[in-house]
């Protein structure tokens, strides 16, 4: 009986014994993964956002093996943040240093911010990632495209667009793009400035949408003034009459159309587009006169002296002005007319 009494006497003191080792373990745990979150903290504030999520992993290791249920919650809501930090830091370069390389050390700091937030659940940190990650594959195409690397900035906006199909921006830039990679290719270019304009219209981006419509109506105009210019009429005319889908006022387009049916010797139809040409035109007299020249040639070739005369009165203002004096004075003998500029 004494024997199995001195038994339970050893067995209780070894289980004591035990169990203020694993308080002094527990402690001992305890006690490095809050001097190892301390340091991380220190590190982040202090601007070293790698080696302070490091430290935060070695914690969390620690933390976790040992049930510390408390400093995991604090580690597992720290670190996100901090790639997110570091994430705008690193944009923060970009904006001072705007190369390449500097906007892939944010792309790059922004996916592993996306990565870690879908590691530990943190949504608002993820969603941040996601919503820049596309407008950097934008800034990055945008620096390609300046360095005509036209390959690389079509395969980072399709990355953009891929991440973000409402990204209107990103439509233009590709049309952009492919009209320089391919300025031939009118159609093509042409098609994507379209799904440009479909993309900001449904999303309300008056930016992109003022952009894609402005570069595609100019893209038109001055193609057809180039084929004009070769006598090309029949192709000038085609480009000059889609104008209308991006600017149905198109004060220039219908300028380039009096131009040519006058060169054609179509007065009638160049009389109508000088005449929608000055209804549209919101400039001045120095803007207008050149369309009242245009107007002026079309009543001279109709045999319409008098509107003739009118017309080329009202063109006699900056460039125009001396060859409306010569059309009156010495074609047309316009009476009344005083060789004077204005």
């Amino acid at each position: 009986m004494k024997s199995l009494k001195s038994i339970l006497i050893l067995a209780a003191a070894f289980s004591i014994t035990l169990f203020a080792v694993e308080q002094t373990n527990a402690q001992d745990a305890r006690n490095e993964a809050i001097q190892l979150y301390n340091q991380a903290q220190e590190l982040a504030g202090s601007g070293d956002f790698t080696n302070s999520i490091q430290l935060y992993r070695e914690a969390l290791e620690i933390s976790q093996a040992n049930d510390l249920n408390d400093i995991t919650e604090l580690i597992v809501e720290r670190i996100p943040r901090v790639a997110s930090s570091r994430a705008s830091n690193a944009y923060r370069g970009y904006q001072s240093e705007r190369t390449v390389e500097s906007v892939n050390n944010a792309l790059s700091a922004f996916q592993e911010a996306k990565d870690i937030a879908e590691e530990f659940g943190n949504a608002e940190v993820r969603q941040q990632a996601e919503g820049a990650l596309p407008q950097l594959y934008y800034i990055r195409s945008v620096l390609h495209f300046r360095a005509e690397n036209y390959e690389d900035a079509l395969a980072d906006l399709d990355t953009a667009i891929d991440m973000n199909a409402n990204y209107a921006l990103a439509y233009y830039q590709k049309a952009l793009v492919t009209k320089n990679q391919r300025p031939s290719e009118v159609d093509t270019w042409l098609g994507l400035y379209d799904e440009a304009i479909e993309v900001a219209r449904r999303v309300n981006d008056n930016r992109a949408l003022e952009n894609a419509l402005n570069s595609a109506r100019e893209e038109l105009i001055f193609r057809a003034v180039n084929l004009a210019e070769d006598r090309q009429f029949d192709r000038a005319l085609s480009l000059l009459q889609r104008v209308e889908q991006y600017d149905p006022q198109s004060a220039n387009a219908e300028y380039r159309m009096a131009e040519i049916y006058n060169k054609r010797g179509q007065w009638n139809q160049a009389m109508q587009h000088a005449t929608r040409a000055l209804e549209y035109e919101s400039g001045g007299v120095n803007d207008k006169a050149k369309i009242y020249f245009e107007l002026g040639t079309a009543y001279k070739g109709q045999g319409q002296v008098d509107n003739a005369c009118d017309a080329f009165e009202n063109a006699r203002y900056g460039d125009f002005t001396e060859p409306a004096n010569h059309e009156l004075q010495f074609e047309l003998k316009c009476e009344g007319h005083t060789p004077t500029g204005r």
